[in-house]
């Protein structure tokens, strides 16, 4: 029982007494995330440019590499605005936002059997994680 309230009250303990958060680890990631999107992309290019892939899987692709970095450069120019956040919290709403209505969605369509409890499952987990990929966790 102690250790379920010490657990449950650190958090808020740690944002009365205003820690600051650690901006070189944020910086940090930041940098190594932006240099591994500008790399990825470059990769996509050239392999777009050899046709090793569809034009329009390669665009798809490249246009959420894009949207990436333009998050990430955001952040780098406007770090108080993000506040150690890979993207800015108006997108990671927006994000959040429609993974929910995802989910709504394809347990309505499990209940109205149009998909079975196997394809809910297997979409749960996609939104899984592409939410942990979001909050970073």
């Amino acid at each position: 029982m102690t250790l379920v309230l010490q657990g449950l009250t650190l958090p808020v303990l740690i944002r009365k007494l205003r820690v600051p958060h650690d901006a070189e680890t944020d910086d940090e990631e930041r940098l190594a995330r932006l240099e591994a999107n500008r790399a990825a992309l470059k990769w996509i290019e050239e392999a777009g440019a050899k046709q090793r892939f569809s034009p329009d899987a390669a665009n798809r692709l490249q246009a959420e590499y894009d949207e990436r970095i333009e998050q990430l450069e955001h952040c780098a120019e406007n770090p108080d605005e993000c506040r150690g956040e890979i993207a800015t919290p108006q997108y990671q709403r927006l994000q959040h936002q429609a993974l929910r209505i995802e989910r709504k969605t394809i347990i309505r369509l499990r209940n109205e059997r149009v998909i079975n409890d196997d394809a809910l499952r297997r979409i749960q987990r996609d939104l899984d994680l592409a939410e942990a990929r979001l909050t970073g966790s």
